[in-house]
């Protein structure tokens, strides 16, 4: 049974079925006119009709010895993500569903692609698969739990997958599937991992989120569409897909502002990513073409004529990942031991101002006013850790509770 829902205007944390986005009453938002002219800028459709590019790599780094793990990276700008890391020198886990659709490249191929695009330069021991499910709890739990029995230090985790599924389907875990993918899965996966990033030196998690968190809606008495049986996620489902890339870079902002705080991971990274308009294997997904006319005709001119190259969609990754922009600054990385925790290295609070940001391909935007605002973000916060069974699963008890002022 589902706990009851309380009145819209709720001030207290621990109300996470409360009608409405939960908001502080000193947030205005935006207007849906407002959100959609963001959402078409970001996508390169606004006014100017311009796309922003990023014009080359972030500076390149040596990355030998440094562990990552890529969600869906067998595709799409995930694929372009993993051949630079272990270009790079960097060991990379391509984390993906052991059964991929056939509009993308299994696993093993995308290992082999990756190794002959290197020319030589890339040694096949780099890459490793690993399944990784995220609509299934136990699959996400299963793969953080694998990387902590080795042992070794988690330098960079990149939650690249996701999805828009089309049809309204609750996963075994009992959640709509896109926010199980897009968001849950995810959610648990960074907070199984954390111990294996405190190891490292500068770790940094780049969530892929998206400009369509313009146009989320945020109701936390139906985050799973549960008033509706699943009515209003939207032609295609891309309503479910804004509302769970706005919840995503809410958490990612959450997360950032409790890592900074606390004694064990203030030097880790959080930032979220938009890739931009990618023409990607995504559009070629069951459902594209069973979109009422003349939707799928109208998208598959836009792909065409205005997207950009998975290669270029990944450099957001790679920005967020390692430009020195987003990430500590170099006179702070030179206190940093190189194989410890450098939770005492960090002063507390210090990644809150240089990580937490929603990036649009390689700079910083201004997200959605839902983002900053300290009520809503720890009122989701506290109900992820409800849908995820965290404190069953022994997660998240090492970080900072809520503020005494929400409750």
């Amino acid at each position: 049974m589902s706990p009851a829902t309380t009145t819209k205007g709720s001030t207290n944390v621990l109300d996470t079925h409360c009608q409405g986005a939960g908001l502080s009453k000193s947030t205005k938002p935006w207007s849906k006119a407002y959100r959609r002219f963001r959402q078409f800028e970001g996508l390169g459709l606004d006014s100017t009709y311009s796309i922003h590019l990023p014009r080359s790599l972030p500076p390149r780094i040596d990355l030998k010895g440094k562990n990552v793990i890529i969600s869906g990276s067998n595709s799409g700008i995930g694929l372009e993500a993993a051949y630079v890391f272990a270009l790079w020198g960097a060991n990379v886990i391509l984390a993906c569903r052991p059964n991929v659709p056939v509009y993308e490249l299994s696993p093993a191929d995308a290992c082999r692609e990756i190794v002959n695009r290197g020319s030589g330069n890339i040694d096949p021991k780099q890459l490793e698969v690993w399944d990784l499910d995220l609509s299934s709890f136990k699959s996400a739990e299963e793969l953080g739990k694998r990387w902590l029995q080795t042992g070794k230090p988690l330098d960079y985790l990149i939650n690249n997958a996701g999805l828009s599924s089309p049809k309204y389907i609750k996963t075994e875990d009992g959640f709509e599937l896109t926010r199980s993918v897009n968001y849950l899965g995810h959610c648990l996966l960074s907070l199984i991992l954390l111990p294996a990033m405190k190891k490292a030196q500068a770790p940094r998690i780049v969530n892929t989120c998206s400009c369509f968190h313009y146009q989320g809606d945020l109701d936390f008495s139906n985050l799973d569409y549960e008033k509706s049986d699943g009515q209003v996620r939207g032609p295609g489902g891309v309503q479910a897909y804004c509302d769970t890339k706005l919840q995503h870079l809410m958490w990612t902002k959450e997360l950032q502002v409790r890592l900074s705080e606390s004694d064990e991971y203030r030097h880790v990274v959080v930032n979220g990513v938009h890739p931009g308009f990618i023409g990607s294997n995504i559009w070629k997904a069951p459902g594209i073409s069973d979109l009422a006319w003349p939707q799928p005709q109208l998208l598959n001119w836009l792909v065409s004529s205005l997207s950009v190259s998975t290669q270029q969609g990944s450099l957001c990754l790679l920005y967020g990942a390692l430009h020195p922009s987003f990430g500590l600054r170099p006179s702070e990385l030179e206190k940093l031991p190189k194989n410890a925790s450098a939770n005492t290295a960090i002063a507390k609070g210090l990644t809150a101002q240089v990580g937490g940001h929603y990036i649009q391909r390689d700079r910083a935007e201004i997200p959605r006013p839902e983002c900053s605002d300290r009520l809503a973000r720890s009122r989701l916060w506290q109900r992820t850790l409800e849908d995820i069974k965290a404190e069953q699963r022994g997660l998240a008890s090492d970080l900072p509770g809520h503020p005494v002022d929400l409750f």
